[in-house]
C-alpha cells in the first residue's frame, strides 16, 4: 500500500562494463568510463522483486503490488526529479521506491534490463548514447520525436511533453540544454545570443567565462560565435560554478552553464535565448518500461503532469531552492503542487524566493557536473 514504508530508497553498486555517457555539460566526443551498478542490492526497508520476462497480470495501484522502482543518478537534478516522480505516483496510490544508481548511464541500463520501472530522461543524452547519432537537434520537438520513436523497439515509452515553445523558458517542456547567462541589466540590451555580439563590441574588454574545452574547440565557442556573428572576445576559463559566480559578481559579462542550473536561477541571472537552436535540446521527460505500464494501469496518468507542465524556469527554480538549502522532499512537494495546479493558479517561484541569491550562487551543495560542455551541433 502507498505510504506503508514511505518513499523507500535502494542503493545499487557493482562494477560492470564501461560505456560512454554524455550530459549537457559533456563534450560530444568525450568518452567517460563508468561503473554500471546492477548486481549487489541493499534493500533497506523494502524488497525489490526480480525482473521477469514472463507476462505479468495488471496490478491495481491500491493492491499489495511491488513498488514502482524509480531509477536516479547522483546528480542533484536527477535526485530531485526522482523525488517529484515518487510523490506524483504516491498521490495516485502507487508505492514508490527510489533506486540510487552510479550515473545516468547506469540508470538507462537498469531501465533497459528491467531493474527499474521508470526514470527521468533527457532526449539529448539518449540521442547520443542509445541511438548513437551525432549532431543532436536543437529543436525540442525533433529531439523528442526522434528519441521516443527509436525507443519503442526497446520497450521504453517516453511520456510526451507539452510543447509551448513560444513561451520560452516559461513554457513546457523543460530543456536542460546549455545556456549563456547574464545579469538582468545586460539582458535588457541583449535578450538573446543574436544581440550578444553588439553588447560585447561595446565593451571589448568584457569577459566571457566558459569551460576551457568549449572555448578551445572549433565546434564550441568558435562555431557558436560564427553562427551569431560574434567578433573577437575575451574568453576566460571557468567551470560552470565559477562562471555563474563570476557573472553574479560582475566579473564576467557572460557565463556558460545549463539552462536549469540552480545557482544561476538563485542568483537572479537571465539565460539568453538561442533563436537558432545552436545548443542541442535536452528535453526532460519520463521514461517508462512498457511492461510497467501494462501491469500498472494509471501509472502513466500519474506521471503525465511532469511531462505536460514542467518548464525550464520551474525546474531551475526548484534546483535553486535545493541549492539554497531547502529539504529535498519539501522542494519536491512544491514541484508537485506546481505541476498539478490548474493553469490559472500555477506559477513558477521567482529566484528571489529561494533565499539569498549571491550566497546561493557562490556556496552550498553543487547541482551541476564540472565537465566539458557539449559542443555546438552541426559544426566542425
Amino acid at each position: 500500500m502507498a505510504g506503508r514504508c514511505g518513499v523507500c530508497r535502494v542503493s545499487v553498486a557493482a562494477p560492470s562494463t564501461a560505456r560512454r555517457t554524455v550530459s549537457p555539460m559533456d563534450g560530444l566526443g568525450r568518452t567517460r568510463r563508468v561503473l554500471i551498478a546492477l548486481l549487489v542490492v541493499t534493500l533497506g526497508a523494502c524488497v525489490v522483486a526480480a525482473p521477469s520476462d514472463d507476462p505479468v497480470p495488471a496490478e491495481s495501484a491500491t493492491s499489495d503490488a511491488p513498488a514502482v522502482r524509480i531509477g536516479v543518478g547522483p546528480e542533484q537534478e536527477s535526485v530531485l526529479l526522482g523525488a517529484v516522480m515518487a510523490q506524483l505516483i504516491s498521490d495516485d496510490g502507487f508505492t514508490p521506491e527510489v533506486v540510487d544508481l552510479a550515473d545516468a548511464d547506469a540508470v538507462r541500463q537498469a531501465l533497459e534490463v528491467g531493474d527499474v520501472d521508470v526514470a527521468p530522461g533527457y532526449t539529448g543524452q539518449t540521442w547520443l548514447e542509445e541511438l548513437g547519432r551525432e549532431n543532436p537537434p536543437g529543436d525540442p520537438r525533433t529531439s523528442f520525436q526522434g528519441v521516443s520513436s527509436a525507443d519503442e523497439s526497446n520497450g521504453i515509452v517516453w511520456l510526451r511533453p507539452g510543447f509551448d515553445l513560444e513561451a520560452g523558458v516559461g513554457g513546457p517542456p523543460a530543456d536542460a540544454t546549455l545556456a549563456l547567462w547574464v545579469t538582468p541589466s545586460v539582458a535588457i540590451e541583449a535578450p538573446s545570443i543574436a544581440e550578444l555580439g553588439a553588447a560585447l563590441a561595446e565593451t571589448p574588454d568584457a569577459e566571457v567565462c566558459l569551460d576551457a574545452a568549449f572555448g578551445e574547440r572549433t565546434d564550441g565557442w568558435t562555431a557558436l560565435s560564427q553562427r551569431y556573428s560574434i567578433g573577437p572576445t575575451v574568453l576566460v576559463e571557468a567551470t560552470p560554478t565559477e562562471a555563474i559566480a563570476g557573472v553574479a559578481a560582475g566579473q564576467c559579462l557572460v557565463g556558460l552553464s545549463t539552462l536549469t542550473d540552480g545557482r544561476a536561477w538563485a542568483a537572479g541571472l537571465v539565460p539568453l535565448a538561442d533563436p537558432l537552436d545552436v545548443f542541442p535540446a535536452f528535453v526532460v521527460s519520463v521514461q517508462v518500461r512498457d511492461e510497467a505500464l501494462a501491469r500498472r494501469p494509471g501509472l502513466d496518468t500519474a506521471l503525465q503532469p511532469l511531462a505536460d507542465n514542467l518548464t525550464s524556469s520551474m525546474l531551475g527554480a526548484l534546483n535553486a531552492r535545493v541549492v539554497a538549502g531547502e529539504a529535498l522532499d519539501l522542494v519536491a512537494m512544491v514541484g508537485v503542487t506546481q505541476l498539478t495546479a490548474p493553469p490559472s493558479s500555477g506559477s513558477t517561484p521567482s529566484p528571489s524566493a529561494v533565499g539569498t541569491p549571491t550566497e546561493a550562487a557562490t556556496a552550498g551543495p553543487g547541482n551541476e557536473t564540472e565537465s566539458e560542455p557539449a559542443m555546438a551541433p552541426g559544426s566542425g
